[in-house]
């Protein structure tokens, strides 16, 4: 692989993690509005599976090779997308937002564990850097050393890593299964698997209640296009060509993301450790990419 494609595949995954970054404010928002969790998350599955579809169906003759063993695995590997959403939007109810980030973002050192136990990779020296700098710069960055953060339960704690073992499977699973498939079919595909999952535990009752009437439907729409639609068609783009490792540590830029969308559209106060820790999560992304040299001492 060329290192221009290297780095198209790096620019990829961290749009995706920073379109998840963006959907956490306009979560916030719709709960301002009124609505539930189950509602916003039941709509946000429901529309990107719509439009998915919808896209899907102009190739749909494109599609007839897929066998059902490739579409079972990546319906399989969509049902993890759609239970970090439910994982992490639960321990929302018990937990400060910025301790269910640092909770979620977990999937940092469990994406090099799956690499390590998976692949056999051993991390490098860099990643294992990179690792802790960005450990360190999410301890800042989520208002914990501020003394923002109220006494957490135990419930919470346990959906919060649930949340981070389950998007670490996502991640794993949108680099490995049918990447010969073009994206859109393999995204089509893992948030049907999403959507599944999400109203199996979540009854679509929004469909029946008058709630996208009063406006629901404006939130689906926003949260199906950053959180259903662009971060698994990104991911399906860019995690294929780079190790579950590296792209665990580039979706770290997703907390950066979430604290200044906060800031800016939120109004939400942030604070002088805050911006340290983005800075060095930032700089724990540069140091993932120094990671491997050739024999001739060039990085490969």
């Amino acid at each position: 692989m060329t290192s221009k494609n290297r780095w198209k595949a790096i620019w990829f995954v961290l749009l995706g993690a920073a379109s998840y970054g963006v959907l956490s404010t306009f979560v916030k928002l719709g709960y301002q509005s009124g609505f539930s969790a189950a509602e916003i998350t039941g709509s946000q599955v429901s529309f990107g599976f719509i439009v998915l579809w919808l896209l899907s169906l102009t190739k749909l003759r494109q599609m007839k090779g897929i066998t059902p063993g490739i579409i079972l695995k990546l319906v399989a590997g969509g049902t993890f997308t759609g239970l970090t959403g439910y994982f992490y939007y639960q321990s929302l109810q018990v937990l400060d937002a910025s301790f269910a980030v640092l909770l979620l973002f977990q999937f940092t050192w469990m994406g090099m564990l799956l690499d390590w136990l998976v692949e056999k990779r051993l991390p490098t020296l860099f990643q294992w850097i990179a690792m802790v700098l960005t450990l360190a710069g999410t301890v800042l960055a989520s208002g914990i050393v501020s003394g923002t953060v109220s006494r957490p339960s135990a419930s919470g704690i346990g959906l919060g890593l649930l949340a981070a073992c389950c998007y670490t499977m996502f991640i794993f699973f949108s680099g490995r299964v049918a990447t010969h498939l073009p994206a859109l079919f393999r995204s089509t595909w893992m948030i049907t698997g999403a959507a599944l999952i999400v109203l199996i535990l979540m009854p679509p009752q929004f469909l029946w209640n008058g709630s996208l009437a009063q406006g629901l439907w404006k939130w689906g729409i926003l949260l199906a296009v950053f959180g259903m639609i662009l971060p698994p068609f990104l991911y399906a783009k860019g995690a294929p060509f780079i190790e579950t490792g590296l792209a665990a540590v580039l979706g770290s830029v997703e907390l950066p993301v979430v604290i200044i969308c906060s800031a800016l559209l939120l109004h939400e106060q942030t604070y002088l450790l805050q911006w340290i820790g983005i800075a060095i999560i930032l700089l724990g992304v540069f140091v993932s990419e120094r990671k491997t040299a050739s024999p001739s001492g060039e990085k490969a």
